[in-house]
């Protein structure tokens, strides 16, 4: 998949805005609703919580749930990829934060340069 900034802010925008954009309807309510909201139990969170770090899983991507950095803020939802690519949107700010790099993960858990951009976001 090949995306550019600009279509990762517009895609950001059309769920902050539960499926509109730019007055269409491109989505139901119900449907981002599904994809913004935690699914996993408790239990299903705790044996994975190396790769989750304080998220549960939604219909389409993660779904922060404990505050366990800085940048962890419940209902905060988003995407990392494999490349270093990462999507967060906070609804209960309107925030988005986009990082996007081309250094492969060598793991499960996110990279610190990650870690540093979530850090610089939740403080600006």
């Amino acid at each position: 998949m090949v995306g550019t900034i600009d279509d990762w802010f517009a895609f950001a925008q059309l769920l902050l805005a539960e499926g509109e954009f730019d007055g269409r309807r491109l989505l139901s309510a119900e449907s981002v609703r599904k994809m913004t909201t935690n699914y996993l139990t408790a239990p299903q969170r705790a044996a994975a919580t190396l790769f989750l770090e304080g998220q549960g899983w939604g219909f389409g991507g993660s779904v922060d749930v404990d505050v366990l950095d800085p940048w962890n803020v419940p209902g905060r939802y988003g995407w990392v990829g494999g490349t270093g690519t990462a999507a967060y949107l906070t609804p209960a700010t309107g925030a988005v934060n986009i990082l996007l790099t081309q250094v492969a993960m060598p793991g499960p858990t996110p990279t610190p340069i990650m870690r540093d951009f979530w850090r610089y976001a939740a403080t600006a």
